[in-house]
């Protein structure tokens, strides 16, 4: 599902990106609009008599927008069809297609025309982050996929209560998506430098100071081992896994940067109350540095906490006297 914020004005660079991974997945493509106009709702007032009206005139437009846009994609080899929906807000929108039509991809358009302001994250990209249960693509770059690097940034230390099997799916998307493109597959992983971790953990705080190096060599060959059976469970050679000592947040940037990553792909943790996805404070940082096409991907027992059913006035309903909160 490629869900754009315009259906009059879709970038040709990213559906450009999303025909060739359609074409190369063999996957009917669904071109989506989220129709919503907050001039139609009035918080805390009644709807509008005539919205409804509005609302149709509304999805009707972004269908016509829709179907060009789509005549263009099919014209690249995709199966392409169109789909539009009002819906308020758009990541909720979004998000109940998806719980709908359940895509195995869902690959968001970016809103920001140029591409110093396309570098920088959107709140609806933050909330599809939060709360679309598959996996999501942001398109980032104008970069085309000629072979593209897709770079798995993997944690086996399973920091902040990350679950375990969150890097294994990181690497089935990753390497998923990189096959599919004739692309290549590199996993990076930043280490914890020694000295925080010798003050943090609380284990290796306590030991005594003559222990010291042969704990510090244990712990590089302890933390590397555990990068390298993750890899070589997905059947990757040694040379594609790359660890570095440093923080996540500059690290990962700076090594997606130098290698010039297409895509990054890393892993979204849920909160375990509220059920939503929280990539984590380190990752927040990242995101926004990374200049390259950035692949979320959610733990095996994510649920996402949108409801299916929305709560706006849909297209096509009798008005009814009720508060838009």
């Amino acid at each position: 599902m490629f869900a754009v914020p315009s259906a009059h004005a879709i970038d040709l660079h990213e559906a450009g990106k999303v025909a060739r991974i359609s074409a190369a997945l063999g996957a009917q493509l669904e071109l989506f609009h989220c129709a919503s106009n907050v001039d139609t709702l009035r918080s805390g007032q009644f709807v509008p008599a005539k919205a409804p009206e509005d609302i149709r005139q509304l999805v009707l437009d972004a269908r016509r927008g829709l179907e060009q846009a789509a005549e263009r994609l099919r014209a690249l080899g995709a199966q392409v069809r169109t789909s539009v929906r009002w819906d308020y807000p758009v990541y909720e929108g979004i998000v109940r297609q998806v719980l709908r039509h359940r895509p195995s991809l869902l690959i968001a358009g970016s809103g920001h025309r140029g591409r110093a302001q396309r570098l920088f994250l959107t709140s609806t990209d933050w909330k599809l982050i939060e709360t679309c249960p598959c996996p999501l693509l942001l398109l980032k770059t104008d970069r085309p996929y000629l072979q593209p690097l897709v770079l798995a940034a993997v944690d086996p230390g399973h920091a902040h209560d990350k679950p375990a099997a969150l890097d294994e799916r990181i690497l089935d998307s990753a390497a998923f998506l990189s096959k599919a493109l004739s692309g290549k597959l590199q996993v990076f992983y930043a280490r914890t430098p020694w000295d925080e971790a010798a003050r943090t953990d609380p284990e290796l705080r306590d030991l005594p100071e003559y222990l010291d190096e042969e704990i510090h060599r244990a712990y590089l060959e302890r933390v590397e081992k555990g990068v390298r059976e993750l890899a070589a469970r997905h059947a990757l050679a040694g040379e594609q896994v790359h660890i570095e000592d440093g923080h996540a947040a500059e690290a990962l940037a700076r090594y997606a940067s130098a290698q010039k990553a297409d895509i990054v792909a890393m892993g979204a943790v849920s909160r375990s109350r509220l059920r939503r996805a929280l990539i984590g404070h380190t990752a927040e940082r990242v995101l926004d540095a990374l200049d390259s096409d950035v692949l979320i991907v959610k733990p095996p027992a994510f649920r996402t906490p949108v409801s299916r059913q929305s709560h706006q006035l849909a297209a096509g309903a009798p008005p009814r006297p009720r508060l838009i909160w």
